[in-house]
């Protein structure tokens, strides 16, 4: 640990003053980007520079050079201003944040469902390591897309946070594994006095995605006083769902076909049984509203036409069309048919949320010269969150052998389940199957007609022990340990199971005439409650031992040394295991994911620091970790602050450090991920595809093929090596500005065996691909074509290590601060974050992401845009009351999927997979637009013990870019990663403080 002079950030005056005096800002700093709240790393000096606030990134309290890395401290005063009132949103809108961070409005499609996360640098959640007080915390049970293990920043309390860092340099030499891309430190308050209340409640604009919160904490004691503080505290907060459905055009339907090109081709219309632009209705498809065409049972072929089962009910509330002679002779079907938006019906964009925490903290003086602490944490987090309802007709879950229910064909006579045989002799007619008396099977065309749901109840618990202080001449110590266990339950509800299908299709007890006449036993038989029960676990033990040896001409020149023992553990079942001897015995889509397994980790580290001279401090530090797997590491670390003048510190860090495989890359059971993607139709072979379909749904519109991954034990950790260069700049007190140059390179990659060539050999050679390491597996066969060759299905492969990252970019941050008189202040805060490169070399070829809508597998398609930043003024008023206004910016980035064969600069190269196509084939969107968002808070204090408060989120009712091949074609048609809030639009809070 380090510490540095706090920095007290203090405003200015009126909203004219807020543009004019940020604009003279930015012309000598950075281009005015957004999107983050952070403030500026620099420590320069402030009105209260007698407090000291400890700090990441060092053994020592006091290194000579605490500021040689990035650092960016969000304060709780700071998140207050800006309206940010979670952990999870300030760590998210950093400018730092990048490819692959994991937010709320993922939820519904989140392997890790329940969780948020943060990349930082772009190199994925398992790459970013987050602490609590200063120590590791048990990682969620479930991994970030099945892969990589991580800290929910939903489980970590918020009231009593005194500050963020970000450090945003490799730290393994301090910290050990995982801390490759930097270290995300949530530190909370020491000591608390009186009683601190907040209640809050927010609605959108359009009388939605409604928050309560409420929380409370109470203290006794003052160190410098008693001796001692105690505080304890509680908070609860409700976030209700969003859907689709609650927002206008385009967002709330799958209907898109009115937007058209110069040619007069058309995007598609996804409704089920919707009508295209040119009239076509590709299929008859399946909607909640039952279908039956006869089959001949010899042949297994058509012979008659598509009709309702029930023509009598109609489409119930579903939309009834009428199909033209023309319609009816294409798809083979009578008139009187419906459509179902799925969209429209069931797209979630955000979750449910609700949490619920308490924090018992204790702090007391031993003597004159240690300070011992204790504290123990509670905090449940639950969500519910929705998909699609699934179709009858599908398979099970990847991983080990699946069992296929397509097409679905209703016997012409039904037995008793157990029946091996059912004929006239020993069976009845189906009561199903209005075929059945002309000797006809009946394909049956239904979607359940209820939406997949998943619960989510996470449950974290922590402790945590520590003393530090001093002895003999100038020795420091410290000593901690730390506990943590996450206990999760998920709850699915609505999921097929595939045997039970088989058994009321063939026993006639599911009723396809009058779906809603079937009864809540029948329906809890086909599809189960399922519920997974899994764990993790952490504790750890360490100790630190330090002391001023003899004074340098800059300085006493200090060593410190430390041990640590840690145990992990991750207990994750699989909530739908693969099943050889009865593939039929399980679920549709449940993924078969699960990871078992513990490990010990014994450390030994050391640190020294070195002030040569007044104008230059060194700092050299290492770590060792052995693992009882079998891998170990050294880390080491040297920093550098070299200050030529007293306005300016250059400043620079080199470091090597590791990133160990999750339990779920080293044990984990078959994992499979899906991408969404098009047939290209331009393409000779997609051409051909499509024809060979007769151009139906089936070939034309999206599908989703899985990545299906498998544990190996065997892998090695990844090594990175880091360095940083940067200058800091203080021309006066009222001014600082930093810029830092950062580099990373990954060696030892973990990850999948190259994939991006297997769709277009898929297709050209006829469903035959032969690359080294991969399994490929066709999908389900088109019921309508069952001769031709099937969508692509699976890509299967275990985790190696092969490929290599590279990551660079420049940092950049301002801070004016400005007396306007009368009591007024104004301070101004810009921060920028440029990613200069993102790139993986893949079997000898380079794949360069930044400013692209990849990597794909890392963040579902949601990109990795070269800008994001943030600009914050703030006016105070005599600390009575403030305005804030906060901007934040992330830049346009081209749609090609570099991982999916697409290339940067050549759309019509990226169609059919990220780049999305009118009906002809030709793009519809080949870049991304930038996205800005400003929020507005405004705060009073009515007397020293109230103070109300209101914020505007999204204040200028912003929409998002809509730009359907983001987020691999789910649906939202937009970016839920950068552009939640434009889904949501203005949004307002409003609460009260109280302080006794």
């Amino acid at each position: 640990m380090k510490t540095i002079t706090k920095i007290g950030l203090r405003g200015g005056a009126a909203l004219q003053a807020l543009t004019l005096v940020g604009a003279g800002l930015a012309a000598f700093s950075t281009p005015a980007f957004a999107q983050a709240p952070q403030a500026a790393d620099t420590q320069a000096a402030s009105d209260d520079s007698s407090a000291t606030i400890v700090v990441t990134g060092s053994i020592f309290r006091n290194p000579s050079t605490s500021t040689a890395a990035p650092l960016t401290v969000l304060s709780s005063e700071e998140l207050t201003k800006r309206g940010v009132n979670t952990i999870s949103d300030a760590v998210q809108s950093i400018a730092a944040n990048n490819a692959g961070s994991m937010s709320k409005s993922w939820n519904s499609f989140n392997f890790a469902t329940g969780a948020t996360a943060v990349s930082l640098r772009g190199l994925g959640s398992g790459n970013t390591l987050t602490l609590f007080d200063g120590l590791r915390s048990a990682p969620y049970p479930l991994a970030d897309d099945g892969h990589r293990n991580f800290v929910d920043l939903n489980a970590i309390p918020d009231a009593i946070v005194d500050r963020i860092d970000v450090l945003q340099d490799g730290a393994s030499a301090t910290y050990g594994a995982d801390a490759v891309a930097g270290v995300v430190n949530v530190i909370v308050k020491k000591e608390i006095v009186g009683l601190h209340a907040n209640a809050s409640a927010g609605i959108s604009q359009r009388g939605d995605a409604g928050e309560r919160r409420i929380d409370a904490t109470y203290g006794y004691g003052k160190l410098n006083e008693d001796g001692f503080n105690i505080y304890i505290n509680g908070e609860y907060q409700k976030s209700d769902p969003l859907y689709a459905r609650d927002r206008g055009f385009p967002w709330n339907t799958a209907d898109l076909s009115s937007y058209c090109n110069e040619a007069g081709s058309c995007l598609a219309n996804n409704v089920v049984n919707g009508v295209q632009s040119n009239g076509a209705i590709l299929s008859i498809g399946s909607t909640r509203v039952p279908v039956m065409r006869p089959y001949d049972p010899t042949t297994v072929t058509p012979s008659g036409d598509w009709v309702l089962a029930n023509p009598a009910a109609g489409c119930r509330d579903l939309t009834a069309i009428t199909l033209t002679p023309a319609q009816q002779a294409a798809l083979g079907a009578t008139a009187q048919q419906c459509q179902q938006d799925n969209v429209k019906d069931y797209l979630q964009a955000q979750p449910s949320i609700e949490r619920i925490g308490g924090t018992l903290h204790a702090t007391v003086n031993v003597g004159s010269s240690a300070q011992a602490y204790a504290m123990f944490n509670f905090y449940n987090v639950k969500t519910a969150s929705s998909l699609t309802p699934l179709t009858f007709a599908g398979q099970t879950a990847a991983g080990g052998d699946t069992f296929v229910l397509s097409p679905v064909l209703l016997p012409v006579y039904v037995c008793p389940q157990g029946t091996v045989t059912c004929t006239a002799a020993n069976g009845t007619l189906n009561p199903n199957n209005p075929f059945a008396s002309s000797g006809q099977l009946a394909r049956v065309n239904y979607r359940y007609d209820r939406p997949r749901e998943t619960f989510s109840d996470a449950k974290t618990y922590r402790a945590a022990a520590g003393i530090n202080g001093s002895f003999g001449t100038g020795w420091d110590y410290d000593a901690n340990f730390t506990w943590s266990r996450v206990d999760l339950k998920v709850t699915n509800k609505n999921y097929l199971f595939a045997q039970h299908l088989v058994d009321v299709i063939n026993d006639g007890s599911w009723n396809f005439i009058d779906p809603n006449a079937n009864s809540e036993a029948l329906r809890n038989y086909i599809a189960p409650v399922n519920v997974n029960k899994s764990s993790s676990e952490l504790w750890q033990v360490q100790g630190t031992l330090a002391k001023e040896f003899f004074q340098l001409p800059g300085g006493a020149l200090k060593a410190a040394v430390g041990v640590a023992y840690r145990h992990e553990s991750i207990d994750n079942p699989s909530a739908n295991p693969p099943d050889n001897d009865n593939p039929s015995e399980r679920y549709y889509s449940i993924n078969a994911v699960g990871a078992i397994g513990s490990r010990n980790v014994k450390s030994a580290f050391f640190e020294l620091d070195a002030p040569i001279f007044d104008q230059l401090s060194l700092n050299a530090s290492g770590r060792y970790d052995k693992y009882s797997s079998g891998q170990k590491n050294f880390s080491p670390k040297f920093t550098a602050i070299v200050k030529p003048i007293e306005q300016v510190r250059l400043r620079g860090t080199f470091s090597k450090g590791f990133r160990i495989p999750s339990f779920n890359e080293a044990y984990g059971l078959p994992t499979t991920g899906y991408v969404t993607t098009t047939i290209d139709p331009t393409t000779p072979e997609g051409a051909a595809f499509i024809a060979a379909h007769g151009g139906n749904a089936y070939a034309s519109l999206p599908y989703s093929y899985g990545l299906t991954a498998t544990g190996n034990s065997e892998l090695k950790p990844e090594k990175s090596t880091s360095y940083t260069l940067g200058a800091v700049f203080e021309p006066s007190s009222r001014f600082s500005f930093t810029a830092d140059y950062w580099h990373i390179k990954i060696k030892g990659l973990i990850g999948s065996p190259d994939y991006s060539e297997v769709p277009t050999l898929y297709y050209q050679n006829n469903g035959v691909v032969n690359l080294p390491g991969l399994t490929v597996r066709p999908g389900i066969a088109d019921p309508d074509h069952p001769g031709a060759l099937p969508v692509l299905g699976f890509i299967e492969y275990s985790f190696v290590n092969s490929d290599s990252q590279i990551a660079s970019g420049l940092d950049f941050s301002a801070t004016g601060r400005f007396d306007l008189g009368s009591n007024i202040r104004l301070t101004s805060t810009a921060n920028a974050s440029y990613l200069m490169k993102l790139q993986k070399t893949v079997g000898g070829v380079v794949q360069r992401y930044d400013g692209t809508l990849s990597p794909c597998d890392v963040t579902s398609c949601s990109g990795a845009p070269k800008w994001r930043g943030t600009w914050s003024n703030t006016l105070d008023f005599n600390d009575r009351a403030f305005i804030n206004l906060t901007a934040y910016y992330t830049s346009g980035y081209d749609m090609a999927s570099i991982d999916y064969e697409g290339v940067k600069g050549d759309c019509e190269a990226s169609t059919g997979a990220s780049v999305y196509t009118y009906r002809d084939g030709t793009p519809f969107k080949c870049r991304a637009k930038r996205w800005i968002d400003v929020d507005m808070t405004a705060s009073v204090k009515v007397n020293d013990q109230f103070t109300l408060y209101a914020n505007v989120m999204n204040l200028l009712d912003t929409k998002p870019d809509f730009n359907p091949g983001q987020t691999y074609s789910l649906g939202y048609n937009y970016n839920v990663a950068w552009e939640g809030a434009g889904f949501t639009g203005r949004w307002f809070r409003v609460g009260v403080k109280v302080d006794y």
